[in-house]
């Protein structure tokens, strides 16, 4: 996560460019444009799909349409499973079933009323976008409103027909083959996806447990050497958990078990992968004692059985229950002194407790009636009724006025120069609808690229291909390169997967025009024109109205990560609260830290990025989330080991207890502290904790007489003080990291070249 670190460092190469996420433009190409084996069948399905809906076009004589529908197609998730497909595919129907509605009604009713229509307009596309952010979600309705209603005003005929015909054919031509091609070639069940996420997670666990034992002289036969998965996946398995229940409705039944098992396999991997980071090369090189060694075999055993139970689809939870038998736990670990790996060995049991209730008769689903009662007695109107909802998500709706302003705009300019090939500046600016300023201009560097890139493309064909090729065969003999190289970058990262999707588009768009020959070669122009035009008069407003600025926006994501992880610190008192109080948080945190990663990297496009005390403050904040996320694991670590290590906290003195109270208190008081001053707003950070962590570390050791213990067992309390030393010392770096950036906030700084030349860049 030291994604600012690498872009700042990047500004002093002028060989590097910010445009380029700060490597030059041959390494950005050679990283964006590489080759592997899921992005061959991405860039099939795309390919296919393209070459589909252009053959279509040409054949049932709706080519402008096909543009369009190409340029849909080729904006959706060429990665997509089965179940994601499908979900996608059904839920874009509604979107144009509802839009086409909207589309005729407004036209109807205020079509031969310019006064009236594009106010109307205005206000139902800033809805639409107001409830794609809320939703998080492609701007697909007013996208395809504006196409109806806005490219041609002066004609509401024309419009009614646009809406009646060309958006059910554009969405069922788009939507309908994009879907049908993912469910065909080499579609992926979601639910053998997330059988194999979960196999590889105790995979690692099982790996990290084989590597203890072959520090202690064990032979491990068939060592498993696992890829341990990245940071920000727990998000995507729980999107796969979603999907798996669209295509599977008995996984539905068991939504619930799945969380809890997904939860803790997730939770058992953050404990074993801390383990292996604490442990030092001397510790691990002392032998073990038998009653310790029999721990970790049983311990891998368990893991390397569970895991083959997930992969094989059997119930293995009796012969868990034979190999973890606590009989070996407690001649290692006495009840009374809590141990990390009491806490692994417990989250092995409710592991395979949870297998073997996947493996019975599915439930009755259960509703959350009393759930639902208590929301209701806070009113009887919807939420959005309130002034508190429009408070909260003000963003979203000054987002969505922002933008649905510039579409109006674009069509008052383009109807009074009376130059309809410009049209494609109504689009930009809904397309370039993106979180923040930066996206903003990432997105239309991308877009004019595209642009400039499809109508060399277009031309090139016209003068090579066009006029040697008669029949459609050859038409998509000839095109297919075309396709092919639109559907490899836009099977790419976001960071260039755009300018794919416009270089097809605008291909799409000369080539597909008209039936025959193309003779109109004004077309790439105005395209290029238009979109120029969308991105000017974006560009103006965003920072005339309401400036979405990365950094600020980042601020706010990050705040808001502390002000979850602030609740992580408390004391669960039973085990059964661990699903419904950890999971809501955990999703947040991840949530919140990773918009608030992107936004740092989109703030090094911003104008004035290179400014020296805005990159500095790009660098604490991106300090400070990489330690938020630390910090995030952390807390989970230690809460699990907390309910699982056997702990009783209830029979401990009184004193002990207070003092654990108090801690928790004060690292909740920091971490809110830190949201607060990241937010602008000062506040007296003390360092309390730290304190309060020595009196409370006196009273575990004074309690469990840990200095008179047997090394191991000793070696257990130093584990468990360590992980709450390392919480202490990533909360301290999220204070500090706070602190600076309010410190650079308010300077006008030298950029970043100007602080070179002056002889300050090593100062530290």
């Amino acid at each position: 996560m030291n994604n600012g670190d690498t872009q700042d460092a990047s500004f002093s190469d002028k060989s590097r460019s910010r445009l380029w996420f700060g490597t030059g433009l041959t390494q950005f190409l050679t990283a964006e444009l590489s080759d592997f084996p899921g992005r061959r069948v991405a860039a099939f399905r795309l390919f296919i799909v393209s070459l589909t809906i252009a053959l279509v076009s040409q054949a049932l004589h709706v080519p402008p349409l096909g543009a369009i529908a190409l340029l849909i197609c080729l904006s959706y998730d060429a990665y997509a499973n089965a179940g994601q497909s499908l979900a996608f595919g059904m839920r874009q129907l509604g979107y144009i079933i509802v839009t086409t509605i909207i589309s005729v009604l407004t036209l109807m009713l205020a079509g031969n009323e310019a006064w009236l229509l594009l106010p109307l307009s205005f206000i139902i596309m800033a809805a639409a976008l107001f409830h794609a952010r809320l939703t998080a979600w492609p701007t697909g309705i007013a996208l395809w409103y504006s196409v109806a209603v806005l490219y041609s005003p002066s004609a509401p005929d024309q419009g009614i027909y646009n809406a009646l015909w060309n958006i059910p054919i554009i969405g069922v031509l788009a939507i309908g083959s994009w879907t049908v091609v993912h469910l065909i070639i080499k579609p992926q069940d979601p639910q053998k996806l997330l059988k194999a996420s979960i196999a590889e997670q105790l995979m690692a666990v099982e790996s990290i447990l084989s590597t203890r034992l072959a520090d202690s002289g064990v032979t491990i036969h068939d060592r498993v050497i696992a890829k341990l998965s990245s940071p920000g996946s727990f998000g995507k398995v729980m999107g796969l958990l979603a999907n798996a229940e669209l295509i599977h409705p008995s996984t539905h039944k068991r939504h619930d078990t799945y969380l809890a098992l997904l939860l803790e396999i997730d939770g058992l991997r953050q404990l074993a992968l801390w383990l292996d980071q604490v442990l030092t090369v001397e510790y691990r090189a002392q032998p073990m004692n038998q009653e310790k060694l029999n721990v970790y075999l049983a311990l891998q055993s368990a893991c390397a059985t569970l895991r083959q139970g997930v992969e094989k689809s059997r119930d293995v939870s009796g012969q868990i229950e034979t190999l973890l038998s606590d009989d070996v736990l407690h001649r290692y670990s006495l009840q009374t002194h809590p141990s990390l790996l009491t806490s692994i060995w417990r989250a092995l049991q409710r592991i395979a407790g949870l297998l073997h209730d996947l493996h019975e008769p599915a439930p009755e689903i259960k509703t959350l009636a009393a759930e639902t009662d208590d929301n209701e007695t806070e009113g009887w109107f919807p939420a959005w009724f309130g002034y508190d909802f429009w408070a909260a998500h003000a963003d979203s709706l000054q987002f969505g006025i922002k933008f649905s302003l510039g579409a109006i705009l674009c069509t008052l300019i383009i109807e009074s120069l009376d130059w309809p090939g410009i049209n494609t500046a109504i689009p930009t600016c809904l397309v370039a609808a993106q979180t923040s300023l930066g996206a903003d201009y990432r997105l239309s560097l991308l877009r004019l690229s595209g642009a400039a890139l499809g109508g060399l493309c277009a031309y090139f064909y016209v003068l090579v291909f066009q006029s040697q090729l008669d029949t459609i065969a050859g038409f998509a003999l000839a095109t297919a390169p075309f396709w092919a190289m639109a559907a490899w970058i836009s099977s790419g990262s976001e960071r260039i997967a755009y300018m794919g999707r416009q270089l097809g588009f605008s291909f799409a768009l000369f080539v597909l025009h008209d039936f025959g020959p193309v003779a109109d070669l004004d077309l790439p122009r105005d395209r290029v024109i238009g979109i120029l035009l969308g991105v000017i008069v974006m560009g103006v407003l965003d920072y005339a109205l309401w400036p979405r600025r990365s950094i600020v926006l980042a601020r706010h994501h990050g705040a808001a990560a502390l002000h979850t992880l602030a609740k992580l610190t408390t004391r669960l008192p039973e085990l059964s609260l661990l699903l419904k109080h950890t999971l809501p948080l955990r999703l947040a945190a991840e949530k919140d830290l990773a918009a608030a990663q992107d936004l740092v990297v989109h703030a090094i496009l911003e104008p004035d990025a290179r400014v020296i005390d805005k990159a500095n403050e790009r660098k604490a904040l991106s300090a400070m989330i990489e330690a938020a996320g630390n910090l995030s694991g952390l807390l989970q670590i230690r809460r699990r080991y907390r309910l699982l290590s056997g702990q009783q906290f209830s029979s401990f003195p009184d004193e002990l207890q207070q003092h654990s109270r108090a801690f928790d208190a004060a690292l909740a008081s920091a971490l809110e502290n830190a949201a607060q001053v990241l937010q602008g707003e000062p506040q007296e950070i003390r360092t309390e904790a730290a304190d309060i962590y020595a009196l409370l570390k006196q009273s575990y050791t004074e309690h469990h007489r840990i200095d008179s213990l047997p090394a191991d067992l000793a070696m257990e309390w130093e584990l468990r003080f360590m992980l709450d030393q390392q919480i202490i010392e990533r909360v301290e770096l999220i204070q500090k990291s706070a602190l600076d950036t309010v410190s650079y906030r308010p300077k006008a700084g030298l950029t970043i070249d100007e602080w070179n030349i002056s002889g300050h860049s090593n100062d530290g």
